[in-house]
């Protein structure tokens, strides 16, 4: 009896090269989905409620993809430095506040109060520190699922 072989019956080589170009690939469809998302708000004009569902997947894709990297030790961290955190913590917040200022002040026309502008900056503060300290448990975890794979 002659034996199947499996659908893209690949040695380990040959598998993680394909690994390698999936993980380009998705990078690139995430950087290109991204564009299009800037393009139609700030060239087109078009309001986020033209396309705020496809926003949304977008976000909740991005933040598992890194999720994932992270856990499964695909971004090495060696030791987490609480400096390093708090210096990737402290970029996110600048750039999201240049972001949100550009978005209001520049692309709208419509001005931000104070009050509004440091509404938006609580906001960008408190989401940015839970996704970093999301992160930050994942890699943890991934880190200890990797030294106890090791170690069996």
């Amino acid at each position: 009896m002659k034996t199947k072989k499996p659908f893209l019956n690949m040695d380990e080589r040959n598998r993680q090269i394909a690994y390698q170009v999936i993980a380009i690939m998705y990078f690139i469809t995430i950087l290109s989905m991204q564009g299009v998302l800037l393009y139609r708000q700030f060239a087109l004009g078009q309001s986020i409620h033209d396309f705020e569902d496809f926003a949304i997947i977008l976000t909740i894709n991005s933040l598992f993809l890194i999720s994932a990297l992270l856990y499964f030790g695909a971004i090495p961290i060696q030791r987490i430095k609480i400096t390093n955190i708090l210096l990737f913590y402290a970029a996110i917040i600048v750039l999201g506040s240049l972001f949100t200022y550009v978005k209001y002040n520049v692309f709208q026309h419509q001005g931000l109060s104070w009050e509004q502008l440091i509404d938006k900056f609580i906001i960008i503060v408190v989401i940015s520190g839970l996704i970093v300290l999301f992160w930050v448990i994942l890699s943890v975890l991934g880190k200890r699922k990797i030294d106890n794979e090791l170690e069996d």
